[in-house]
């Protein structure tokens, strides 16, 4: 448990699993296997990245801009930006305790849904109104 400075309060932070490149590839190969399978998550996302103990799911949207426009993040093809889709946060390495995590307009993360990997792949398939 650590403390918080500023307010005073104790949080549980449980400690983040450690992944070695083998089993960051066997994760990562699971996920776009059961991405393929699926037919809405197959035509949206564009990309797969795990960070650490974190998955991350991209998509590419199409940017209709005017003469002179300036972005923050570089063009693909000189008309997509590539955004974070949805984040699968893992917890412990088997994949069997993880959470859903939904980003906001305001670059935060809000956590959507506990359950294991692919319920989680599963629930952003289905889900209408978050995805």
């Amino acid at each position: 448990m650590t403390k918080k400075q500023s307010q005073n309060v104790w949080v549980y932070s449980p400690p983040t699993p450690k992944f070695t490149a083998f089993e960051k590839e066997s994760i990562l190969t699971k996920v776009k296997t059961t991405i393929k399978a699926l037919p809405k998550l197959s035509q949206r996302v564009s990309r797969v990245d795990m960070r650490g103990h974190r998955i991350y799911l991209y998509e590419l949207v199409e940017q209709i801009y005017s003469e002179g426009a300036i972005f923050t993040r570089p063009l693909i093809d000189d008309k997509y930006l590539e955004y974070p889709y949805a984040r699968i946060t893992l917890l412990d390495k088997q994949g069997d305790n993880c959470t859903l995590d939904w980003q906001r307009h305001n670059d935060q993360w809000v956590t959507l849904f506990p359950g294991t990997l692919i319920e989680l792949i599963n629930f952003i398939e289905e889900d209408n109104c978050w995805f």
